[in-house]
């Protein structure tokens, strides 16, 4: 048998005496972490991919040791190769 719903203890859901203070059109908030700091975390996914890239297990060597010796991700040194090529190019 299901047990009897306390009514009591809904007192503590109810609102403060004190009105919460809340921000009007009038009156925008003065700086810019004011303003985002109401707001809820974004729910968008993070925009992020994944590719397979086949190749001599001798190149694949040297570009995990690349970036290992430079403590980078994967993504991030292939960003800067990126870049220096287009630099050069």
């Amino acid at each position: 048998m299901p047990k009897s719903l306390d009514l009591g203890r809904l007192k503590q859901f109810e609102p403060s005496s004190q009105p919460v203070k809340q921000a009007t059109a009038a009156a925008p908030p003065s700086t810019d972490a004011e303003l985002h700091a109401d707001r809820w975390p974004s729910r968008e996914p993070v925009a992020d991919g994944q590719i397979s890239i086949k190749g001599s297990l001798s190149t694949i060597r040297r570009f995990k040791a690349l970036c290992k010796e430079d403590r980078r991700t994967y993504a991030d040194m292939l960003n800067i190769l990126m870049d220096h090529f287009e630099k050069k190019a």
